[in-house]
């Protein structure tokens, strides 16, 4: 798959930290939330040779994710409502999708929630007032590093990190879940 210009540094970042877990933790069971047609988690699988799931609600998204490969499960689900059972997957991956997610802060504790224990979530999403995004959309609903760092903590994820690229016009944010409050188990 063919990434955008944009995408190239972030996007090899988390390829290359998926592989430096894989090789920790093989197989590693990823989920890709706001997966749209499919493009980054195809592009995961192929570069890390990974089992991937992507979940969106969009169906007509799904379908054309669906026929654009056959290596990757493709779902129609909502972030904010997953349906996969708790500790299901090693890491969970976006590419600017959160910002699009009606109850961001629900999708980040389902994802949460869905992660085992030391499992990663990696965001890439678009920047909030960088000039070059000043003009999108859905601009207004772009995070700061900070509101990032502020909603992955919020969610339950320690041990965060937020990366800018070089052009400042995406960030990728990292949070690890460090225990699950629901099971008595520590912080």
């Amino acid at each position: 798959m063919e990434l955008l210009e944009n995408e190239v540094e972030l996007v090899k970042e988390v390829c290359k930290r998926i592989k430096i877990e894989a090789g920790r933790l093989k197989p590693l069971k990823i989920l890709d939330i706001g997966c749209g047609a499919g493009k980054f988690a195809i592009y995961l699988r192929e570069e890390t040779g990974c089992e991937v799931i992507g979940i969106d609600p969009v169906r007509e998204k799904i379908e054309k994710a669906r026929s654009r490969s056959s290596s990757v499960l493709f779902e129609v689900q909502s972030a904010e409502e997953l349906l996969f059972a708790n500790h299901t997957f090693d890491m969970v991956t976006s590419l600017k999708a959160l910002h699009e997610i009606p109850d961001f802060t629900k999708a980040l504790k389902e994802s949460h929630r869905v992660l085992k224990e030391r499992g990663k979530i990696l965001i890439i999403d678009w920047v909030a007032g960088a000039a070059r995004t000043g003009s999108h959309a859905h601009a207004q609903r772009y995070f700061s590093s900070e509101r990032l760092q502020e909603a992955l903590s919020e969610a339950g994820f320690g041990a965060i990190h937020i990366t800018t690229s070089r052009a400042g016009e995406l960030m990728l944010g990292e949070g690890v879940k460090l225990g699950d409050h629901s099971k008595g188990g520590m912080a």
